[in-house]
């Protein structure tokens, strides 16, 4: 009974999730108030890859923020189906707030990967990021999917960057509700609801009986406020008109990088070295020793300049390495060079090894 309950939970609240996704949790739902089981593997195939929800750690004075996975406002609801990851938007909440107090943090990125997830918390979340610019700048880097309520929120930020492969979007809400009652009746089992006589509404939307007509005008008042907010955030952030957004940003629909950007729902294209390099962080380099190991390895050589480095990394003089790089290899191999006879006799064996393994 107990995914009976989260199915309830899940009929009972409006969505701001890639309709695919939501079908898919969904029939794992389904399948599991049925009895079914399937392993941790099975659960991350169907659902998704399980995210760290974490901070990672800032690079040269930016916050990685992740955007990971289904996003709800508390995650305990979502655990089971979400691949073992997901996004709470209270969790973020925090996040984001210590990166805008922490001194050291210059900028603060948004890594999204998300299909979306519910509504609650997101436009409380949304408003606080809108609020927050002008005291630091705020990316959102579409990395490589932020639909739903993943754009509510990456739609807030200063800017929006798109990985070239990438897809956001579906700025839209509705709601699931799923009849059970002829499982319920295969199983033998027949729920009785018992109300309090003005709560005449009470569990109107459950699942266990068909929808009333009331009960559907509710639900789609619901919907329609929720998706109203969505909008008007998008908006906001966008600085655009709410028509603008109804009309142009795709009525539910997803778009690639470059749509994106020719319809004023991103900023621009770029990876994320690609921004954090405009930030000013540096891409990661190999170091020379390490690189000139692995050319040595697949049999290749090292451009002489790497060669240069490894030798003053292994403790040569400068000029050693300079001469060395400059005249080319055969200005050392002779014993009769200025600079081969300065050489302690343990150098000079670290440089015929050296020399040795680039002649292989």
């Amino acid at each position: 009974m107990h995914y009976l309950r989260i199915l309830a939970a899940f009929a009972g609240q409006p969505w701001a999730m890639q309709p695919e996704k939501l079908e898919i949790i969904s029939s794992f739902l389904m399948f599991k108030a049925r009895g079914g089981s399937f392993t941790a593997e099975e659960v991350q195939a169907r659902i998704g890859d399980s995210r760290n929800p974490d901070r990672v750690e800032p690079q040269a004075g930016i916050a990685i923020l992740p955007v990971h996975g289904v996003i709800s406002q508390r995650m305990a609801m979502m655990q089971d189906v979400s691949g073992g990851g997901g996004t709470s938007t209270e969790a973020l909440s925090q996040l984001f707030r210590a990166a805008l107090a922490d001194e050291g943090v210059k900028a603060i990125v948004f890594s999204h990967d998300s299909p979306g997830g519910g509504t609650y918390g997101v436009d409380e979340l949304a408003a606080e990021i809108r609020n927050a610019r002008g005291i630091k700048p705020i990316i959102a880097q579409v990395d490589s999917l932020s639909a739903s309520a993943s754009y509510y929120l990456a739609s807030q930020a200063d800017e929006i960057v798109v990985t070239p492969g990438g897809e956001a979007g579906s700025i839209g809400v509705y709601s699931v509700h799923e009849d059970i009652s002829k499982l319920l009746e295969k199983e033998g089992v027949k729920p009785t609801l018992i109300r309090a006589q003005h709560g005449i509404y009470k569990a109107e939307t459950a699942n266990i009986s068909p929808l009333s007509s009331d009960a559907r005008d509710f639900l789609q008042q619901r919907v329609n406020l929720a998706e109203e907010a969505f909008i008007n955030a998008v908006a906001a952030g966008r600085r655009v008109s709410t028509a603008t957004v109804r009309d142009n940003f795709g009525k539910g629909r997803i778009f690639g990088a470059q749509e994106l950007v020719k319809r004023g729902m991103a900023d621009r294209i770029g990876t994320m070295q690609d921004t954090l390099h405009r930030l000013g962080v540096s891409s990661p380099k190999m170091g020379a020793s390490a690189n000139s190991r692995r050319m040595f390895a697949a049999g290749e050589t090292p451009p002489l300049s790497q060669i240069e480095d490894v030798l003053r990394e292994a403790g040569f003089p400068n000029a050693l390495a300079t001469a060395f790089v400059s005249r080319g290899k055969g200005a050392l191999q002779s014993d009769s060079g200025p600079e081969t006879r300065k050489l302690s006799p343990d150098a000079k064996a670290s440089l015929d090894q050296f020399l040795s393994r680039l002649g292989k």
